[in-house]
């Protein structure tokens, strides 16, 4: 590693302690400068590469804008052709319902065999009060029937 990669990543350190305030910046600069000249990296690149390699590293952080949420949200939603209307006046584009098919009933495997002792009984009030009590059930079981 070239001295001056050291140096950089040696900025890079002070950088880090100075923004979670371990040290003050006035410190953490004099710290780095010093260092560039016990190192030799400012007989070696000069001391005003030096002053620039170390304002590049500490200049303060850019300024996030107060609505900066809001405007990544709307940026969000204006790439999104679903919800681009929110901010254009646009009519909101029209999309595909999916209708789900519903299955015919079919009675529980325990229904059907209670339905067949029932019918093995051969009490026809029996039969017709059972299936009175499963409503849902009776045209699929009456069905069954049918196809015996």
């Amino acid at each position: 590693m070239s001295i001056v990669a050291a140096f950089e990543e040696f900025c890079h350190d002070y950088v880090g302690w100075w923004l979670d305030g371990i040290l003050e910046k006035i410190d953490a600069v004099d710290c780095v400068q010093r260092h560039a000249g016990l190192w030799g990296v400012v007989d070696e690149i000069g001391q005003d590469e030096v002053q620039r390699l170390m304002s590049e590293y500490f200049a303060p952080p850019p300024e996030v804008p107060s609505d900066y949420a809001a405007r990544l949200i709307r940026d969000w939603e204006m790439a999104d052709e679903r919800d681009r209307h929110r901010w254009t006046g646009e009519l909101p584009p029209v999309q595909q319902v999916v209708v789900a098919q519903k299955l015919p009933h079919r009675p529980a495997q325990s229904t059907v065999d209670a339905f067949r002792y029932v019918m093995r009984v051969g009490d026809p009030e029996r039969l017709t009060a059972w299936l009175r009590n499963h409503p849902d059930d009776a045209p699929a079981l009456l069905e069954m029937l049918e196809a015996a």
